[in-house]
């Protein structure tokens, strides 16, 4: 018996998920395959064992106590149950695990293998548990949140901090798109949620209000449409507009606000909001912007407001309808509650398109 009393001492343990926490390195490689991308766990190649967690069990213990009446008591089973669960495993790894010594039983020396192969499953059965309990927590993993280029600059970074501040283990991952593919990713669960700006297209997503924005007309305070409140179509040809985000609902209202003239902008195409602010600082021309990005500069007056109309619009959080996890559900919570107004800026006019096009001005 003193040839296999080491390995068994290892294996005294009542409930066999009373293990040491694992060293420093073996947290991180856990860790890092809770991280990995899904594509990376997908496998037809995974076998059905025959055998059960059970049985893994019971010969764990009775290896352990080296007696199958000790081990019995130990497990609430009867020694017939005991010796039957033993029995089933050697059958279905075809090999012999234990041999009887008088009244006791040690390992064989395949029996010794296969217990420290059972002793790592157990001990990672015992990992899982650790990482959904640090998941229920919030002590583990990681959220993937699709937003508008409007949402991400200007509605969601409260809300980031906020659970940031509270959550910090919680990796936060940001995508930046349109309306569009941020409600079919949250849709396909390639993102938990999101944040947008457009009218949501129709699905059976969860769809909050958060917050009103108001996309309006700016430009320099000399620029030649500021104070005006009627103008012709034919008055806006080659007059230098900025755009942003080509097709976004952005570029819709500003359709809607300068009818048939849109189209005969000299349109100049820019990254970003803030490529646009800055050229707009700069004189160069006048853009459809949501107030909040220009809201300091018409303050100072630096820009001015070009009065033909505004349109206010929702700035909505969307989710699958199912629960999908304590951090989505945390995060979803601050999401519909600290998502800032805008900042301050005059109160969204009515609805309206462009005001009767029937002013001729100068030219």
């Amino acid at each position: 018996m003193s040839g296999s009393a080491e390995p068994l001492d290892s294996l005294q343990s009542s409930n066999l998920l009373d293990v040491p926490e694992p060293a420093a390195e073996e947290a991180g490689e856990r860790t890092a395959l809770v991280e990995r991308p899904l594509d990376s766990l997908v496998s037809d190649s995974f076998l059905r064992p025959s055998f059960t967690l059970e049985q893994i069990r019971t010969f764990l213990v009775v290896a352990g106590r080296e007696h199958v009446t000790h081990a019995a008591r130990i497990l609430g089973l009867s020694q017939p149950a005991v010796t039957q669960q033993v029995n089933l495993l050697e059958r279905a790894l075809g090999v012999r695990l234990l041999e009887k010594v008088g009244r006791n039983v040690r390992l064989t020396s395949a029996g010794l293998e296969i217990a420290g192969a059972c002793l790592l499953v157990m001990r990672s059965l015992e990992n899982m548990e650790e990482v959904a309990q640090s998941v229920r927590g919030l002590e583990l993993g990681s959220l993937n949140i699709g937003a508008t280029q409007v949402a991400a600059n200007y509605y969601l970074a409260r809300a980031l901090a906020v659970f940031a501040s509270k959550h910090p283990s919680i990796n936060l991952d940001v995508t930046v798109t349109n309306t569009t593919d941020v409600c079919e990713q949250v849709s396909s669960g390639h993102l938990d949620c999101g944040l947008v700006d457009a009218p949501v297209p129709k699905t059976n997503l969860i769809t909050t209000r958060v917050a009103t924005d108001e996309v309006i007309l700016v430009a320099r305070p000399t620029h030649p449409l500021v104070g005006v409140r009627r103008v012709h179509p034919r008055q806006l040809r080659g007059l230098c507009y900025l755009v942003w985000e080509p097709g976004a609902a952005t570029e819709t209202i500003a359709a809607e606000l300068l009818g048939k003239g849109y189209v005969l902008l000299h349109k100049v195409q820019l990254a970003s909001i803030e490529g646009v602010r800055r050229s707009l600082l700069a004189g160069m021309g006048f853009a459809a912007v949501p107030s909040v990005a220009v809201a300091d500069d018409l303050g100072s007056g630096m820009l001015a407001r070009i009065e033909l109309g505004s349109r206010s619009r929702p700035i909505s959080a969307v989710r699958r309808p199912r629960l999908v996890g304590p951090a989505v559900e945390t995060f979803w919570a601050v999401l519909t509650t600290h998502c800032p107004r805008p900042l301050a800026g005059r109160p969204a006019a009515a609805p309206t398109s462009m005001r009767s096009p029937d002013w001729r001005g100068p030219g």
